[in-house]
């Protein structure tokens, strides 16, 4: 059964979708082709259950638009699975020759795009993480008792010289509301290596790297600043080999869950039921206006709130178990 993903978006949005290419590759054989966009075409390329990708490079969408609707229309797909439930991903999803389409319920779609004239899912509670709730399609295609595996496939070999045992930090957010204080960080970095006796390793974009030399330079010998000089594959190795991931709300706290390792995340704006980490522990403070999903916040109280002590004691707490 040759089936087609229509999932371009972000990093933990695909990682939280892997499951559902496994489940369908182990219990109907199915033939996947993934249609991404470049973030998370390396999670997507070469993993065991994807067996072709489409890459829609996105900032140059007048060259690549072309060439994806002719990769699309090339095959003749069994089914065409919209997970995205965006106007961009139904079209593009439209444009295939599928025998079936099939996207989420009313409830669960964005962008009107229930007025599409796909097969829609059962209704179910959206507000499940959302890992359980793409695998509501594997439901629909027969897989009764889906099992979560992401099943990502790690080399072992670091790319940077790192200590033998080290902790990630992950400082960036894709919301600004959403960012914990770069004071905050230098705190537990000290505090993780008076403590613990092991160093930091920072993570994060481009994006971060200014926030990034702040904390270095705050925190001296403690850290290892590797934010923005680092590709997805390389990202992926250095979490596989961490004793632990501290992160915020953000495509690499997936990335560690996906990846078996101990996570801390931590959150304010965002519902940590369904985007939070699947396996895990989560520290978020009580605010009256929490969650609110905003992007930016004046007044990001709900974030400030975790403390750095709070962050050793769950560690100590995970370590401890």
């Amino acid at each position: 059964m040759k089936i087609l993903f229509v999932k371009l978006g972000a990093l933990g949005d695909v990682i939280n979708t892997l499951p559902l290419a496994v489940s369908l590759k182990k219990n109907i054989d199915a033939c996947i082709t993934w249609l991404v966009e470049p973030l998370s075409f390396p999670i997507v390329n070469g993993h065991p259950s994807v067996d072709r990708v489409i890459l829609f490079e996105r900032k140059n969408w007048r060259r690549a638009l072309p060439y994806v609707l002719s990769e699309l229309r090339s095959e003749c797909f069994d089914i065409t699975l919209d997970l995205q439930r965006i106007l961009k991903s139904a079209y593009f999803s439209m444009a295939t020759r599928s025998s079936r389409r099939i996207g989420f319920d009313k409830g669960r779609c964005k962008e009107s795009t229930w007025m599409f004239p796909f097969e829609r899912i059962p209704r179910a509670d959206a507000g499940r993480h959302m890992a359980v709730q793409y695998l509501d399609f594997a439901r629909y295609l027969g897989v009764y008792d889906p099992v979560i595996n992401w099943d990502i496939p790690v080399s072992g070999i670091i790319p940077f010289n790192l200590p033998e045992k080290y902790v990630v930090l992950n400082i960036g957010a894709t919301k600004k509301a959403n960012l914990w204080p770069e004071k905050y960080f230098s705190e537990l970095a000290e505090m993780i290596t008076s403590h613990f006796g092991i160093r930091s390793i920072i993570t994060g974009g481009r994006e971060d790297v200014i926030s990034s030399e702040s904390i270095a330079e705050k925190s001296g010998d403690c850290v290892i600043n590797l934010a923005g000089k680092t590709t997805i594959p390389e990202l992926k190795e250095i979490i596989a080999g961490a004793e632990l991931v501290v992160s915020c709300d953000t495509g690499p706290m997936h990335l560690a869950v996906a990846l078996g390792r101990p996570v801390i995340a931590l959150f304010g704006p965002s519902d940590p039921g369904r985007t939070g980490p699947l396996y895990g522990e989560v520290i978020r403070k009580s605010q009256d206006c929490a969650p609110c999903n905003k992007r930016n916040c004046d007044d990001p109280r709900c974030m400030r709130d975790i403390s750095p002590r709070d962050v050793l004691e769950r560690m100590e707490a995970v370590w401890s178990a």
